[in-house]
């Protein structure tokens, strides 16, 4: 009985340290993507917006992934917009940033604690069981991994509004988050629909890691000849 406990209690930290590990990885991903903000820019006429060229804002995105990366200590910085140069962000923004780093910064320290957990309780099952039941073990957290996440995009999805605002009231204790479209230009560079592809992104690439895994598990395990289920 003992041992069951152990064993699902195991399972259950390979489970949760494979999720948080890549989907934390894929939001890093996302974060230095520039491809990314590009097409973003683009899409949501942010040039228009905040009457800056591409270019300039382009320069402004690179000091700010590297402010969320750590490499950068203020995002305090000037810019040329509408032809003369400004403050870029002002100090109620700035505060706000300054949370959105320091999540950032947590969600980075998780990822890193994840992967080691992962890999901590894939060797002890390792020396603990078989090969193949390993195997079976991450196939089928692959599985339960890949309905979950599916499951809380669709939820995410069919009303992002409501989680976006729920979000917010849970990983903030201020109201910073709550910008003017008219006078911040950080809502201006980032309005909804920008956060809502960033999240449609991170999921469909996490889902597509998680199917190779699972391709990759289930190809050794068709080769050895073992059964699957």
């Amino acid at each position: 009985m003992v041992r069951k406990i152990i064993n699902t209690f195991f399972i259950s930290g390979m489970v949760v340290s494979l999720f948080l590990t890549v989907l934390l990885t894929n939001l890093q991903y996302v974060v230095v993507n520039n491809d990314f903000y590009k097409e973003e820019y683009v899409k949501n006429n942010v040039m228009l917006v905040t009457g800056m060229n591409i270019e300039e804002l382009m320069r402004v995105t690179h000091i700010m992934q590297r402010y969320l990366m750590g490499k950068e200590e203020t995002l305090d910085v000037m810019a040329k917009i509408n032809g003369s140069r400004q403050r870029m962000f002002n100090d109620r923004e700035l505060a706000h940033m300054k949370d959105v780093k320091n999540l950032f910064q947590m969600g980075f320290f998780i990822r890193n604690i994840s992967i080691i957990v992962f890999l901590l309780i894939f060797t002890y099952f390792l020396f603990t069981k078989s090969f193949y039941k390993v195997l079976d073990y991450l196939l089928k957290s692959t599985i339960f991994i890949m309905i979950l996440l599916l499951v809380f995009a669709l939820g995410v999805m069919l009303n992002f509004d409501n989680w976006f605002t729920v979000f917010h009231l849970v990983f903030f204790d201020n109201d910073l988050w709550l910008l003017d479209v008219e006078r911040d230009r950080l809502i201006q560079m980032f309005p909804l629909e920008f956060f809502q592809d960033v999240v449609f992104l991170i999921f469909k690439n996490a889902f597509f890691t998680f199917v190779v895994i699972l391709g990759i598990v289930y190809g050794i395990m068709k080769m050895t000849k073992k059964p699957v289920f």
